[in-house]
This record gives structure tokens, sequence and C-alpha cells, in this order.
């Protein structure tokens, strides 16, 4: 996917997989998708409404990290020497 911003937000984790903030932009997104979880979990308790919510919201999150991350292999790690 191409990146549509002209900073990346996101970008490769250090320890781990996955997206990791590197802006206040990119930070806003995750505060913004974990507060949809926690609500989700609060709100709806445990049911397939929650779970498909926590779908979309996993979904999204990522379309959005790929589309404003600077760097497109997050499933590779780098050997720390």
């Amino acid at each position: 996917m191409k990146r549509i911003t002209q900073k990346p937000w996101f970008g490769k984790k250090l320890v781990g997989y996955g997206p990791a903030p590197k802006t206040w932009q990119g930070w806003i997104v995750t505060l913004l998708f974990v507060l949809t979880v926690i609500l989700d979990f609060i709100y709806f308790r445990i049911s397939i409404t929650t779970i498909l919510i926590f779908i979309v919201a996993l979904v999204v999150f990522f379309v959005i990290a790929s589309l404003t991350g600077g760097n497109q292999e997050w499933t590779e790690k780098e050997e720390i020497q």
C-alpha cells in the first residue's frame, strides 16, 4: 500500500511484531483504538457484538497504520547486536 502522509505515523518496533506509533498522530490513533476496545468490553460485556466491534476496530487500526506507516516490513525482525 502507498503511504498517504508526508511523515510516517507508524514504524517498525524494536521488539515484537506490528506497527509502533512514531508521531503524535500515531499515538492518537493507537489511543482511540485502545479506548474503543475498552469501552466495547465495558458496554457490551462478552457477546457477539463485542467480538464484531473488536474485529472492525482492529482492521481499521491496521489499515490506518498501513496507509500512514513508514516501514512496510513490520513482520521481519532485525537482529540486535
